[in-house]
């Protein structure tokens, strides 16, 4: 019965612990596919109007807004 316990209480511990793990790779992860939605959108617009002014402030202001 005490070696139950203490492998559910060991169970539990993992588990709390390895949670904000899980948070912490799914904010970067959703980070980097902002930036590279930021980026095709550059090159899409770069491809069609070939304005790098035009099209790199656009991407500037969709990168600021992955922070």
């Amino acid at each position: 019965m005490n070696g139950m316990r203490a492998l559910l209480g060991t169970a539990m511990l993992a588990t709390l612990l390895a949670a904000p793990l899980t948070f912490v790779a799914g904010d970067a992860s959703a980070q980097a596919q902002c930036r590279q939605k930021c980026t095709d959108e550059e090159q899409a617009c770069l491809k069609r109007t070939g304005n790098k002014g035009q099209c790199g402030g656009k991407a500037g202001q969709c990168l600021a807004k992955c922070k």
